[in-house]
């Protein structure tokens, strides 16, 4: 009985076919995830960066006042000054102040400013947000919800909102007033169609470059096959096959090379073993330029943690250990550790007497002294004039030693009266010590070893 043999050029059509889908989606796939990951990255540390810049430039109980009062302050129309300036200058869709009420239909936010263009202010005039107005029903229930969500957490946080405005991906600040309560939510908005299009924009030509070395590889394959079928071509095809499984969430560019059998037939066949090798070297290229730009966006993350002042940790870093710790905490894992939290003392009249460029020498020199005591432990700028140290293995057993060790630095400083006012810093060191069982979390120490610093401040201050 005769075998019913498929002809070759429709199994080589139907093979070649399925491996370029199979590499085009598993390229795509790897494409579109890395470039996702560091579009929303770019986007969280821009949103990230606008945000804590702006809320610098706030007066919580100045603004608090306005909302209770519904009546504009002179500090309120300078900030209405610089939302204005960062909207106008920043690729951003919205900057803006709100208070989230609650998660009903209707009235569930409450504006209190806005950031404005020369545009809207000429010709939408009557759509510009006003203090204490609400938004009716802008929101969905939903949305509503994510803001009060973010706005309760206490800390910066980015979700997707939906309004009458189209999709953005929010980032939401709290801003807390002198006494700690949250007085309103200072949010940036980066409309998700940009995000989408680059996406798309990106997967297109990862696409296009794939399909494009993809027909020169059938090509290469039907111009063989017009000739003889030989042992040649069994070996590239077992090459092909291997290749492909290797493909499969393999993370080394160096391995997407296909291993072309030595093959020295003088004919189409070797051709088509060379047009394979550097079908592999492209693909390989491509992704190394994936895997690059990778690398990038990890030296890009290491300088978002950075002070740009004291070139120690800044908060962001600090509240990605505090979460690392917590978790550690939970799971009863924590080593033995002590939290010292050092505020720097006379800031604001270093400030006001010197200017500021002298207090930032003042704050820099303050953290050299902290950094020359604590030389083994990470250091933490955790707001304009205060600092966080961790204090982990030999530091924890010498804690005190240490402690005492940097209070006579500062002390030595603030006492030399030869030198320059912005050169005589002056600190507040309180610390404690990880209490396990008795500490739930790590606010408990930060609270701990805070309420100690001042206890230390109203000492000095009583001296």
């Amino acid at each position: 009985m005769a075998k019913n043999i498929k002809p070759m050029k429709k199994s080589i059509l139907r093979g070649t076919t399925i491996f370029i889908l199979l590499l085009c989606g598993i390229l795509s796939a790897v494409q579109y995830k890395s470039n996702k990951a560091m579009l929303y990255s770019q986007y969280e540390s821009s949103i990230g960066s606008i945000l804590r810049y702006t809320a610098t430039e706030i007066d919580a109980d100045d603004l608090a006042e306005c909302i209770r009062t519904g009546v504009k302050s002179p500090k309120y129309d300078e900030l209405q000054t610089a939302l204005d300036k960062i909207k106008e200058q920043s690729e951003i869709h919205f900057i803006y102040v709100i208070v989230p009420l609650n998660a009903e239909p209707i009235d569930n936010v409450k504006n209190v400013i806005a950031g404005a263009t020369q545009y809207e202010y000429e010709f939408e005039a009557d759509e510009l947000v006003q203090l204490n107005s609400l938004t009716g029903d802008s929101y969905s229930a939903e949305t509503a919800q994510n803001y009060l969500d973010a706005y309760n957490s206490g800390v910066l946080s980015f979700f997707e909102a939906s309004s009458e405005w189209g999709t953005d991906y929010t980032g939401l600040l709290p801003l807390f007033d002198s006494n700690g309560d949250a007085v309103a939510a200072l949010c940036v908005d980066v409309d998700t169609a940009e995000i989408q299009a680059r996406l798309r924009n990106n997967m297109i030509e990862g696409i296009v470059l794939v399909s494009l070395l993809g027909v020169m590889f059938i090509f290469i394959f039907f111009t063989w096959m017009e000739h003889k079928i030989s042992d040649p071509i069994e070996q590239l095809e077992t090459s092909v096959v291997e290749f492909a499984s290797q493909c499969r969430n393999q993370k080394d560019p160096e391995a997407l090379e296909i291993e072309v059998p030595p093959i020295h037939t003088n004919n189409e066949v070797e051709m088509l073993a060379d047009a394979v090798s550097q079908m592999s070297k492209a693909i390989r290229e491509y992704v190394k330029g994936i895997v690059a730009t990778e690398r990038k966006l990890a030296k890009v993350s290491m300088m978002v943690n950075k002070d740009a002042l004291t070139e120690v940790r800044n908060k962001n870093a600090f509240d990605a250990f505090v979460r690392a710790q917590d978790e550690k905490i939970r799971a009863g894992k924590a080593a033995p550790f002590a939290l010292v939290i050092a505020d720097l003392n006379e800031l604001k009249k270093v400030n006001e007497s010197c200017g500021h460029t002298k207090g930032d020498l003042y704050i820099k020199k303050g953290c050299h002294f902290i950094c020359e005591v604590f030389s083994h432990s990470p250091v933490f700028r955790i707001s304009g004039d205060e600092f966080a140290v961790i204090m982990m293995g030999q530091a924890y057993d010498e804690r005190t030693a240490l402690v005492k060790q940097a209070q006579g630095v500062f002390q030595d400083s603030e006492r030399d009266e030869s030198l320059p006012l912005w050169e005589r810093c002056s600190a507040a060191i309180g610390i404690t010590a990880y209490q396990p069982g008795e500490d739930r979390s790590f606010e408990a120490v930060f609270n701990r070893a805070e309420e100690n610093m001042y206890q230390e401040k109203a000492r000095m201050k009583a001296q």
